[in-house]
C-alpha cells in the first residue's frame, strides 16, 4: 500500500511539472510521457483538481492547465 501511495505522489508531481512547463499539454501527451493509461491520468487530474492544486482554464480545444501551487510547495 505504501508503494502505491509513493507512486501516486510521484505521478501527481510529474503531471504538475509537465503542466507547468506546457500548460496546453493534452491527456494523450501525458499518457505517452508518463507511460500511464488514460484512466490513470484522468484519475490523478481529478484528484489534483479536487485538492485545488490545478485547474482547467478555457475550453477543451483552446484551454490550458493552470497549476495553483509552486512545485516546491508540494514537495514538503
Amino acid at each position: 500500500m505504501e508503494e502505491y501511495i509513493q507512486e501516486s505522489q510521484k505521478s501527481d508531481q510529474k503531471i504538475l511539472e509537465l503542466m507547468k512547463v506546457n500548460p496546453k499539454t493534452t491527456i494523450y501527451e501525458l499518457m505517452e510521457k508518463l507511460k500511464m493509461s488514460e484512466s490513470g491520468i484522468k484519475k490523478v487530474i481529478k484528484k489534483l483538481k479536487d485538492e485545488k492544486r490545478m485547474q482547467r482554464v478555457g475550453g477543451l480545444k483552446d484551454g490550458r492547465w493552470e497549476v495553483l501551487e509552486s512545485i516546491k510547495e508540494s514537495e514538503r
